[in-house]
């Protein structure tokens, strides 16, 4: 059975608590960046559910890096920008081929139900490593971490699996057409049975992205301020996904 409802969800920091930040982070630290400060807020604020480069030209611009190495022509700016992204983009690969990034276990949980009952789920985050993510979680590692929850992976799944639609890291512009385009194909899918989409997002960026399409939108909130979720318009607001019911979205419709 096909329901209206579909459910379209952000990866980093909503599926998994990726290396992301850490990776920009620690990029941000070396020479010649030198960026001494780069806070959780500043990144949810300027860099998280953004393309890569727009994100770090969000650090190079906003902490000064581009004045401090002489950039003064566009030219110059994109040369430094290259460099910067490709090495985060080197570094995030090493830490997820080591697996070195966190379940959130509340969103695994509420995506296995999601998938058992019957509704078509997309990965819409505009990461171009979010995919390569939720390949590496294999189902021993899901069953280690939560136990076997009622066999919706099969016998040789990821966490990959568990998503119908993957628009994880196309080159679409922001996150209100990576949204849009998520809720297309899960229309394209349902030959146009989806018509009521519910995001989870962990960004203001996202919700707000979400709400412009008016979409249902819950703001997941893991790290940084929870006010600035409320402030970007989220329906519903949560530190844990197993609290909130498919239930509530049903009866919305």
């Amino acid at each position: 059975m096909v329901t209206r409802l579909g459910f379209i969800w952000d990866i980093d920091g909503v599926v998994v608590d990726s290396p992301h930040e850490d990776a920009w982070r620690i990029t941000a630290l070396r020479a010649p960046w030198r960026v001494n400060e780069l806070s959780s807020d500043f990144y949810m604020t300027h860099v998280a559910s953004k393309p890569r480069y727009e994100g770090g030209n969000n650090i190079l611009q906003l902490k000064g890096v581009y004045e401090r190495l002489g950039a003064t022509t566009q030219k110059e700016k994109d040369i430094l920008l290259e460099k910067y992204c490709s090495e985060k983009n080197a570094l995030i690969k090493e830490l997820i081929k080591a697996g070195k990034f966190k379940l959130f276990t509340d969103a695994v949980t509420f995506l296995i139900e999601a998938k058992n009952r019957g509704f078509k789920q997309a990965a819409a985050s505009a990461s171009k490593n979010a995919r390569d993510m939720l390949l590496s979680v294999s189902k021993s590692r899901l069953t280690k971490e939560i136990g076997d929850m009622f066999g919706a992976l099969g016998t040789e799944g990821t966490l990959y699996s568990l998503f119908d639609v993957d628009v994880c890291g196309i080159d679409l512009g922001g996150k209100e057409d990576i949204l849009k385009y998520a809720a297309a194909k899960l229309k394209e899918l349902t030959n146009g049975t989806i018509t009521y989409f519910v995001v989870f997002e962990d960004a203001p960026s996202g919700i707000k992205a979400a709400k412009s399409l008016g979409y249902l939108a819950v703001g997941v909130w893991r790290f940084g301020n929870e006010e600035t979720l409320r402030q970007a318009g989220a329906d519903i607001i949560t530190k844990d996904l197993r609290t909130v019911k498919i239930e509530e979205f049903l009866s919305k419709m």
